[in-house]
């Protein structure tokens, strides 16, 4: 382990880490033995409470810190590091370089080595395979005759689908998609929008395809039922519940 918190009286006084350890005892000339943690610690620790993973990259990237602990009612309940971020495929290779990016700059954080470029490298290439699967399964299931074309079509029906949740509900259905996907998604303002209807989501892809409002039909049902596949039950029927009747008779015929 890279980081030891301290506490005082069960909350969080202050954190320290091996490169503190470092820097402030072993590049000081200081008796590890003898040294206090509160005379090397860093105080005034950044936490999060009950936050998502894109919370934990976007505070890592502004604080240029690499660890946070979290916190339940002020006491340690867990760590989440970029380590655990990257090892779990939290956020595209560009975003996880910023957070790098800025801890470098600050001198907080050593240059990736040459075979951890490589691990996030090939974790990019995974991610890229992983969309390309359900954008291909979708094809199939719609007969688009493209990638781009069954990509811009399964892109019109799920942003109509985020728009019209309400913010908690897409977030849960985002996570379940694939993240290249997912990542074009959390860009979309969020619901619900009223205004969505079967009508303008069939109007939408029948322009985008340039195609009868029949065929349309036919591809959004092919988006329904590749969501069916790749969503669990219970995430869809929650997604159900929340769209009006004639979307609801859809995903129903679909």
């Amino acid at each position: 382990m890279g980081a030891v918190i301290v506490q005082h009286e069960g909350k969080v006084a202050g954190l320290v880490t091996d490169r503190d350890l470092t820097i402030r005892v072993i590049g000081q000339g200081l008796d590890a033995h003898t040294t206090r943690l509160a005379s090397v610690m860093t105080r005034d620790v950044v936490t999060l409470v009950d936050s998502s993973r894109t919370d934990a990259l976007k505070l890592m990237t502004e604080r240029r810190i690499r660890r946070i602990p979290l916190v339940d009612n002020g006491s340690v309940v867990g760590v989440v590091t970029l380590d655990d971020l990257i090892a779990d495929e939290s956020a595209p290779l560009a975003d996880f370089a910023d957070a790098v990016r800025a801890q470098i700059s600050d001198g907080g954080l050593m240059a990736p080595s040459r075979l951890e470029l490589q691990a996030a490298r090939r974790r990019e290439s995974r991610l890229d395979a992983s969309c390309r699967r359900f954008i291909n399964e979708f094809r199939a299931e719609s007969a688009l005759t493209s990638f781009e074309e069954a990509d811009a079509a399964f892109m019109v029906v799920a942003s109509a689908l985020v728009r019209r949740l309400t913010p908690d509900e897409a977030k849960d259905l985002i996570a379940q998609l694939p993240l290249k996907i997912g990542e074009r998604l959390r860009t979309l303002p969020p619901g619900p929008d009223k205004h969505i209807t079967e009508g303008t989501i069939l109007t939408q892809l029948a322009d985008r395809l340039r195609v009868h409002k029949g065929r349309a039909r036919e591809v959004l049902e092919a988006a329904v039922r590749t969501l069916d596949a790749n969503v669990t039950p219970g995430q869809m029927e929650d997604v159900r519940h929340q769209l009006p009747k004639e979307l609801r008779t859809v995903f129903a015929h679909a």
